[in-house]
């Protein structure tokens, strides 16, 4: 998960893209107040669907620098995201209410690699 440069709070909207075969399904939102109030990040349902994260399992997230985390995926109520590890790595990148994102899976298999 990477904080573009190109993109505002203002103007970041979710979506999705799988446009090429080189390309990595990806969405863009912004850390809202809740993804800092609770412990788990909820992943958008056809997002999750769509390229099988929808299941319970070990994730490896990236940040720019490439440092990894391990965190976990599973249910969330009716909705799927992390689960466990979330925290962590929220307070180690100083994410904060209102910063942008990209959610880009760079590799999808066992363990995902976001």
């Amino acid at each position: 998960m990477k904080k573009p440069s190109n993109m505002s709070p203002l103007n970041a909207q979710v979506s999705t893209s799988a446009s090429g075969d080189d390309d990595h399904p990806y969405f863009v939102s912004t850390i809202k107040p809740y993804c800092i109030r609770k412990t788990e990040f909820y992943l958008p349902m056809d997002f999750a669907t769509s390229n099988g994260l929808n299941r319970q399992c070990e994730m490896i997230l990236k940040d720019e620098a490439e440092r990894c985390w391990s965190v976990w995926l599973g249910r969330l109520g009716t909705n799927f995201g992390i689960t466990c590890g979330w925290t962590k790595f929220r307070t180690e990148n100083g994410l904060l209410v209102g910063d942008a994102y990209k959610f880009e899976l760079i590799k999808n298999g066992e363990i995902p690699i976001a």
